[in-house]
């Protein structure tokens, strides 16, 4: 098959060779300074008119073998060029205008350019279409592609995330199709349903490509998105702080419109795309926009306008945005992070070695288009499921070549046909979808080998009670079951000399609403005074900072049985039967009525659930992908212990909720905010009490305490020092934009202020142990230099307020910080 496409290829370029385009380059410039003149006007007879790059470069087709080029821009004088198909390269050289003037008046009128952004501004909820109208509806045609130019064959003359990290580096190649339909309804997300998606050379789909930001909707937002990075919009209400406005042009159509240029005034701390905005003269709403950066890469988005005349509105109709190598300097923002030349230095390190203009993919480029149509406003339809932003149709995946050819917006040209082969050799030479399958399960903490998925967090601990504890752990995955999975783990302490194991299994009743059946079996260690939610505390660390210091652990033979349901995207839940067997390590004992328990026997029922209102949502038929987590985000869970229920010797309740909320900023600056509380009444062994999680060794000597910080401990508070029966705890993170001293070295500089309040209604039921309540507040103060180098920063905390301690040494702590990112 390739052969012919070669031979047809051959013919057809043979054919057409003497009648081909001759391309001309070129630069404009400022005669008198040098500098680039950014979109000058390039006007040639019968011909489409051409706008320069940021950097005044320009590449343009002559159709005639002689023809005449006038080169323009506001406030320099124009040129005319002869161009000739002997020409290949001009340099333009365009003059300020200069004008003797009788009289000069000074004023005080702004620029006549930030006049019409400033009115853009004011009348942007009557020209966005999300704000404009109560509803509208429409389909797209997507199309979504990461080649080589220098594999690439065109016959046409005219003018994430892992995932895609993983594509990249292993088969340089992707491509893909989607036609999706959207629904909006205003105080509601933009709603997307796949109808159509194709993943060349994929079994199966790769669902989280679909999730990408890669063209904004429109540029109305206060930020927007466009290859996973966010930029400073250019109306957004910090638009005159964010960007430098130049009037460029009106253009002489039926709708004309101001022609306007924008860059960017604080690149080193926001990022910002520099071009320009067409917008109308009347209604000073966007007709057209195209904005480029160039440095390490060359990033390119053009968005075209269409006009409703009974709405009034213009929407957005097609979307181009294109990833090249560029020519070097600045670095450049995109997916998440940086690309400086050579390299992508991100916080996920989503891809690292895109368009890096290296010896073997010099070539590397990515582009998306996009094309809306059957446009409608004002629909009756309700949107369905509203919480889950992307949903995906039953069936959509690989729905078919008819399904294409009876919907494609843009043609499957030779080059794409070319492309979509290669891509399914590559996918199946280099395995890339083991690849992608090792990735994402090793971001949940596994690695899968066959049918069974190892827990990496089991293989190795430390900690004062057991010393070295190693062993192993896991569950079985889709290549066992897609119905059930059996899971367990044993592992042996080398100190206390004495295993523990675990053994469950989790029975799929339900896969669209992630009704699971839960059944499991531990014989274990678990820290006094710990409190675990069922739900939410899903993130995946190799070091667990607190667990190395911890000596103070009770034995629990605990089975369980437990419902997991997800009743919408945004809102899970879990509930649990368990019966536990307790012995206290240490010469601990609860009194109750009168006797001195150290082994009791608990019946407990749990419900906890974990809410995401603000998170975004990819719906599969099968499961609910987290695209954008979204906050605040609750957790919270109540537990009811039965006395005589089960063997059970207490009754209480328990209680936590969890509050947690985070500010990103477009400098790269970041606040986060934790608020828990903590709530018990009832017969309440100090096992099942609360502890504030405190990482401060109890040695007297500051280095000897010298540790790793946790994300939310108190690195000043003493092992056992405090326990509560309900607390309150509030942890406020400020970070810094990153220090970049170079590639590889970019500190962040981490203020940290926690508090903690509490009581304990009876500290005297609890026998052979001593320990201070939280009655007053508990303060720390703290600073973190993280991400120094390879992912090690430092951190100091002080100890202040109700709990202050005498000297110096006993209220400081210094530790290691760690964050590591897969």
């Amino acid at each position: 098959m390739r052969h012919r496409y070669f031979f047809v290829f051959v013919c057809i370029v043979s054919f057409t060779s003497a009648f081909a385009q001759h391309k001309i380059s070129g630069r404009v410039v400022n005669a008198q300074t040098g500098e680039p003149l950014p979109y000058a006007k390039i006007a040639i007879k019968d011909q489409p008119i051409s706008l320069t790059n940021i950097d005044g470069s320009f590449l343009i087709d002559l159709k005639e073998s002689l023809a005449e080029a006038t080169f323009s821009y506001v406030g320099f004088s124009p040129r005319t060029i002869q161009l000739s198909a002997a020409t290949e390269f001009i340099f333009v050289r365009l003059k300020p205008f200069t004008e003797t003037l009788d009289a000069v008046l000074l004023n005080s009128e702004e620029n006549p350019a930030n006049r019409i952004i400033r009115k853009a501004i004011a009348r942007r909820d009557q020209n966005d279409p999300e704000k404009a109208v109560n509803s509208f509806s429409f389909r797209s045609y997507n199309k979504f592609l990461i080649d080589n130019e220098n594999n690439r064959i065109s016959l046409e003359t005219d003018s994430t995330m892992l995932e895609v990290e993983t594509i990249i580096q292993t088969g340089a190649a992707y491509f893909s199709e989607k036609i999706s339909e959207y629904r909006f309804e205003k105080g509601k997300d933009l709603k997307e349903v796949v109808l159509g998606m194709k993943n060349a050379g994929f079994k199966k789909p790769v669902y989280e490509l679909l999730s990408l930001s890669v063209n904004p909707f429109s540029l109305y937002k206060k930020d927007y998105n466009i290859f996973e990075t966010e930029y400073a919009g250019p109306l957004s209400k910090k638009a005159f702080r964010n960007y430098k406005f130049k009037i460029l042009d009106t253009t002489n159509t039926a709708q004309p419109a101001f022609v306007v240029y924008f860059e960017p005034k604080r690149e080193q701390a926001v990022a910002g795309l520099e071009g320009i905005l067409y917008l109308d003269t009347t209604s000073f709403a966007i007709q057209k926009t195209k904005a480029q950066l160039l440095g390490a890469i060359k990033l390119e988005t053009d968005q075209e306008y269409e006009y409703f005349e009974g709405e009034n509105l213009w929407f957005p109709k097609k979307q181009l945005t294109r990833i090249r190598p560029g020519s070097g300097g600045k670095d450049i923002s995109v997916f998440g992070g940086v690309i400086s030349t050579g390299r992508l230095q991100s916080g996920g390190d989503i891809i690292s070695t895109v368009l890096s203009g290296n010896d073997t993919e010099p070539g590397l480029f990515l582009t998306s288009t996009t094309t809306n149509y059957e446009i409608q406003f004002n629909s009756e339809e309700k949107i369905e499921n509203p919480s889950a932003q992307v949903e995906i149709a039953s069936g959509a995946f690989n729905p078919g070549e008819e399904f294409w050819q009876n919907n494609r917006k843009q043609p499957f040209i030779f080059a794409d046909e070319n492309l979509e082969e290669r891509v399914m050799d590559l996918v199946k030479e280099k395995n890339v979808e083991r690849q992608i399958e090792i990735k994402n399960t090793i971001t949940t903490g596994y690695y899968p080998v066959n049918f069974w998925d190892f827990d990496l967090g089991k293989f190795f601990k430390y900690n004062n009670y057991e010393g070295l504890r190693l062993g192993f752990g896991g569950k079985t995955n889709n290549r066992f079951s897609d119905k059930f999975n059996i899971n367990g783990y044993a592992v042996y302490g080398f100190k206390d000399e004495v295993f523990k194991y675990g053994l469950g299994t989790e029975i799929s009743l339900h896969k669209p609403s992630g009704t699971n059946l839960k059944l499991n079996y531990t014989s274990d260690i678990i820290e006094v005074g710990r409190f675990n939610y069922l739900q939410g505390v899903n993130e995946f660390s190799i070091v667990e900072p607190r667990f190395v210091n911890i000596n103070f652990f009770y034995t629990d033979k605990t089975f369980s049985g437990g419902l997991i349901h997800r009743f919408t995207s945004r809102l899970n839940s879990e509930l649990q039967i368990s019966h536990s067997q307790i012995s206290n390590i240490l010469d601990y004992a609860y009194i109750h009525e009168g006797q001195h328990l150290s082994d009791y026997n608990l019946s407990q029922t749990t419900f906890s659930f974990l809410w995401r209102p603000f998170g975004r949502f990819l719906k599969t038929p099968t499961s609910d992908i987290l695209i954008e987590k979204g906050y605040p985000k609750f957790t919270g869970q109540i537990t009811q212990a039965f006395s005589g229920f089960m063997n059970g010797d207490f009754s209480f309740i328990k209680a936590g909720l969890k509050i947690e909320h985070e500010i990103k900023r477009l400098d790269r600056s970041r606040t986060e905010f934790i608020l828990e509380g903590n709530f018990a009444i009832g017969e309440l062994p100090l096992t099942h009490a609360f502890h504030a999680f405190p990482n401060n060794g109890n040695q007297t000597e500051i280095l000897k305490r010298f540790s790793v910080a946790g994300h939310t401990s108190f690195e000043t508070m003493y092992y056992n020092e405090f326990f509560s029966d309900r607390q309150a705890m509030l942890h406020v993170k400020h970070q810094f934009r990153p220090i970049e001293l170079n590639r590889f070295m970019k500190p962040e500089v981490v203020l940290i202020s926690r508090h903690a309040v509490g009581t304990f209604k009876h500290p005297e039921d609890h026998a052979n142990i001593s320990f201070n309540t939280l009655d007053h507040v508990y303060s720390e103060a703290g600073l973190e230099v993280n991400n120094i180098l390879a992912g090690f920063g430092l951190g100091t905390a002080y100890r202040y307020g109700g709990y202050n301690l005498p000297g110096f040494k006993q209220n400081f702590a210094f530790k290691f910080t760690f964050q590591l990112k897969i």
